[in-house]
């Protein structure tokens, strides 16, 4: 029998933070022990000392984009989840896209399934896509179903040939499919029509600030509208809905009003839309180009009163690397949209929670529980407590994190929190009661994580 105790450390449990020892047997949480006498301070195979950390559940991340396979000179999911490990998270969602093919067939899930088998040092689950050329196929998607961990549509262009979006008319299909799978239905919620028109408007205004021109081509209202559409079908069909990386507090609570009337329904936003804003975009260019844009100051606010609101369920990294070169194109137009961030997405919010002064534990559930318990793995994920998988991460507030260089732990070594100092360091991750990162030794070479 395994048996491994963290001890000493301040542990965050659905009771709050409380002193209480972990035992783990085998690869669960057995139990919480009260500390009780002197703190044993030797550090084992079968004792941790947590001593001055707090311990945490490992992060969920719903929303990445690893590019594997088919892509691995963007990312790969052997660098991904190693830059994951190190920042806490123990379990990703991969998106269906960016992958090469893109994961539209039960074939192209099934490649990818078995492809991804031993190259993962966290576990993760897939995403399945939906899109116009895929909606009609009900027996194929039908066969997907079993294996996904919910579904994801675009309602506007996504950037990759073979992923195309839903128009509203396919909207309509997918939101049907996915209420008879029992899946979510994730969206990226923006109106293709407005942006088209928006981008010919802006594009090649003379005088015009390309950078400027971008952000006018994909306004809020681009949001607004496709949300809005997406949530009266979803209550004329009773679909689950979880709407991906929503940049504005306005359509955050719009989402809460459709909540509240008894849509099924979750949002999530992303750090970028809580560290940044359009001033950092004007100034930064490429390196911070994503879609939705990043949004004024004002917004960012918002979005943080939303938190303390309780409005937002859940917080995902989206994400999104690519080649370098092509973030450095001689038009904004042309670079690619999308943000790496996953090794920061929860030293980068605590770090902000903290000096907004705002409870750790209300944000910590966006990335834990909340997550697992949306998405339907609250049996093995999400908690510290008896009989969940031990994916556990030790944080101390009184020592710090720096984003240099040498620290990216992408394969295409950059970042818009290079240089960034987190006023808190990771520890250990431990995943399934084995440490996995350790902050003096690095990430473990043997690839532990599984398939949900």
């Amino acid at each position: 029998m395994n048996e491994l105790w963290v001890k000493n450390g301040l542990v965050f449990t659905d009771e709050g933070f409380r002193e209480v020892n972990i035992r783990v047997i085998e690869e669960r949480i057995d139990s919480l022990v009260k500390n009780e006498g002197e703190p044993w301070k030797e550090e084992s195979d079968t004792m941790i000392d947590a001593s001055g950390c707090l311990v945490v559940p490992g992060f969920i991340d719903a929303h990445v984009h690893f590019n594997d396979p088919g892509r691995t000179d963007w990312e790969g999911i052997e660098t991904g989840s190693r830059a994951a490990a190190i920042g806490g998270t123990t379990t990703i969602f991969d998106m269906p896209l960016n992958c090469a093919p893109s994961v539209t067939n039960f074939k192209s899930l099934q490649d990818k399934k078995k492809y991804l088998t031993t190259m993962s040092s966290i576990d993760y689950a897939l995403w399945g896509g939906m899109t116009d050329t895929n909606i009609k196929n009900r027996h194929d998607l039908s066969q997907m179903s079993e294996g996904i961990i919910g579904w994801k549509a675009f309602m506007s262009e996504s950037g990759i040939e073979d992923f195309k979006f839903v128009s509203p008319d396919g909207l309509k299909q997918a939101m049907k499919a996915a209420k008879e799978h029992g899946k979510i239905l994730a969206l990226h919620a923006e109106w293709d029509e407005e942006i088209n028109k928006l981008t010919a408007l802006y594009k090649n205004r003379a005088g015009m600030n390309e950078r400027k021109a971008f952000l006018a081509s994909r306004p809020i209202s681009t949001e607004e509208k496709a949300v809005c559409y997406a949530l009266e079908l979803a209550a004329k069909y009773g679909t689950a809905l979880h709407f991906v990386h929503i940049s504005s507090a306005k359509i955050v609570g719009l989402i809460e009003q459709a909540k509240k009337s008894g849509v099924d329904v979750t949002v999530e936003t992303c750090p970028h839309y809580l560290i940044f804003d359009e001033k950092d975009f004007l100034e930064k260019g490429a390196i911070l180009k994503c879609a939705p844009p990043l949004r004024p100051r004002e917004e960012v606010e918002g979005l943080w009163d939303c938190i303390q609101k309780g409005w937002i369920d859940t917080i995902g990294s989206d994400h999104s690397p690519c080649l370098y070169s092509m973030k450095t194109t001689d038009s904004i137009w042309d670079a690619w949209g999308g943000i790496q961030g996953v090794q920061y997405t929860w030293l980068s919010l605590l770090d902000e929670a903290l000096k907004r002064g705002i409870d750790l534990g209300e944000i910590l559930q966006l990335g834990t529980s909340n997550v697992a318990e949306r998405f339907g793995i609250a049996n093995r994920k999400g908690q510290i407590r008896p009989g969940l998988d031990a994916d556990l991460v030790l944080i101390r507030l009184d020592e710090s994190t720096v984003a240099d260089k040498q620290s990216l732990a992408f394969r295409n070594a950059y970042s818009p929190y290079e240089n960034k100092e987190f006023l808190l360091r990771i520890k250990k991750t431990i995943l399934r009661g084995k440490v996995i990162y350790d902050d003096q030794f690095g990430v473990m070479k043997e690839k532990l994580g599984v398939c949900l």
